[in-house]
């Protein structure tokens, strides 16, 4: 009995030895990456203010070209700056952050898709946006 055990172990290494290996797995293709310059269109949702003087879910849009952007946010309850300037330059990396005084807008840009926040000095917003997209 011992003896037909080892042949049998040894036909299956025989067999093993001699067979082809598998084909090798075909590569998938990469997809080609969206561009960043064209122009984003989506919706900002208030996180700090009031309704009244900031709005809720107000529509964005901005206008990416050689990869940077201005953007005017609005805030008319504030007679002091009623419109903010943010002029921003986005990096290689997607991400960008551009100041105006003490106030804010950041965010990154990746396949099609821009997200961020703009921080003003009585309204902040997130916001989300897609490259063609309109609100």
């Amino acid at each position: 009995m011992p003896r037909l055990a080892a042949v049998c172990v040894l036909s299956a290494f025989v067999l093993a030895s001699c067979s082809s290996p598998p084909p090798p797995v075909a590569a998938l293709p990469q997809a080609a990456p969206v561009p960043i310059d064209g122009t984003y269109g989506g919706v900002m949702q208030l996180t700090r203010g009031g309704a009244m003087n900031c709005g809720d879910e107000n529509p964005i849009t901005l206008q990416v070209t050689g990869h940077s952007f201005t953007y005017r946010l609005s805030q008319p309850g504030a007679e002091w700056k009623p419109v903010i300037v943010f002029t921003a330059t986005i990096g290689a990396d997607g991400s960008f952050n551009a100041q105006s005084g003490p106030d804010s807008m950041s965010g990154t840009v990746s396949q099609g898709t821009m997200q961020g926040s703009i921080i003003g000095d009585i309204c902040a917003f997130n916001f989300n946006a897609a490259r063609g997209g309109t609100w």
